[in-house]
């Protein structure tokens, strides 16, 4: 039975997820900015480095509280989310793009729904419907048409160009799985927290090794001196990786990893359209259609998500009966009951009158 508090609660997710999608679409846009001034290592040591430090500088200060896991809580699954999230999507993706057409690019990399529901049917038992896996391909078909129709498609599209896409995919949709397996034990906060500080910790790591390696310290310290890099750098370090972690998160704890699989596909439709309005990229007819697939399957694959939680499920064997019913049963087998308690009153013995107890 649907409650108002439940559908408060429904609306509040899909509008985080929503605003998720948001995030992640214009971020592609800062990306191609901030990579002008820095290469893709050294930028994401910049952006990883500058998230954790907005998030644990306050913390150390006390201004704002990240809880602790609870006493005899493994932290092993927190490294873990943070070593596949952001650390090995973003090393397949930029290892993908670099040797990729963008169009192929986006095709292989809008196949995460797809990993989602095997790895959510597979370690979570969580099952889809016959017309949510519909909706999940009618999406993704949407995006692969974007993609490819203004382009050369697939050609130009090298073996480990496809295969780091294809990777970086399974660990998008793997990253979500975790989350959602792990959700009753860390908060989004605590998440958000730890996926920060291991991208910080790794790709710094990287950056300053290899630029030790081959004596370019210099051109590390760089960016930092170009005006044109502060602007997007803020934006992708706090709202792309910080914000947005925490907000899939939260979505994570209370829908499918496939449902927000899908939100970052309609985050790859944000950045066509923000190139279209804010950079003057082109818009083309089979643009539209695809775009109208793609957002079909978003709302197809979540519609049983708004006004239709359904109660516990009923035990194997077991039917469950609406509130109506269970109450007319319930009346029905008391109708039944009292003319039997009242026989069993008047035969009884008078010396042995003990206190009934209903053990239905």
């Amino acid at each position: 039975m649907t409650t108002p508090a439940s559908e408060k609660s429904s609306a509040a997710t899909y509008t985080l997820a929503l605003l998720y999608a948001i995030i992640i679409g214009f971020s592609f846009m800062f990306t191609k900015l901030a990579l002008q001034h820095a290469d893709p290592l050294d930028m994401l040591a910049y952006r990883f480095a500058l998230s954790y430090a907005v998030l644990a500088v306050p913390a150390r200060l006390g201004w704002i509280r990240i809880p602790k896991p609870e006493p005899g809580t493994s932290r092993r699954p927190l490294l873990l989310v943070g070593l596949i999230y952001p650390t090995a999507f973003f090393a397949f993706q930029a290892i993908g793009i670099s040797a990729s057409t963008t169009s192929g690019a986006g095709v292989f990399s809008s196949t995460a729904p797809i990993f989602a529901l095997l790895l959510g049917a597979l370690m979570l038992k969580e099952r889809a419907s016959l017309f949510q896996m519909l909706s999940v391909l009618v999406s993704i078909g949407g995006l692969v048409f974007m993609t490819s129709a203004g382009g050369s498609g697939l050609q130009g599209m090298s073996v480990l160009g496809g295969t780091m896409m294809l990777l970086s995919a399974a660990m998008l949709a793997l990253y979500g799985v975790l989350v959602r397996r792990h959700r009753a034990a860390y908060t989004a906060i605590q998440l958000s927290y730890a996926m920060m500080r291991t991208g910080c910790m790794i790709f710094v790591a990287l950056a300053l090794v290899r630029h030790a390696v081959q004596g370019t310290m210099p051109a590390l310290l760089a960016p930092s001196s170009a005006p044109g890099f502060w602007l997007p750098l803020l934006y992708i370090a706090i709202m792309s990786s910080l914000v947005s972690s925490w907000l899939s998160n939260v979505a994570l704890a209370r829908i499918e990893a496939f449902k927000v699989s899908l939100f970052t596909n309609l985050g790859n439709l944000i950045s066509i359209l923000s190139g279209v309005l804010l950079m003057g990229d082109h818009w083309s007819g089979a643009q539209t259609i695809g775009s109208i697939c793609l957002l079909a399957g978003v709302i197809g694959a979540n519609y049983r998500g708004f006004g239709r939680r359904r109660d516990r499920p009923a035990a194997k064997g077991e039917t469950a009966a609406p509130p109506s019913a269970q109450a007319g049963a319930g009346s029905a087998r008391l109708a039944r009951t009292e003319p039997t308690r009242a026989a069993a009153a008047a035969n009884a013995p008078s010396t042995s009158i003990s206190p009934e107890v209903d053990i239905r």
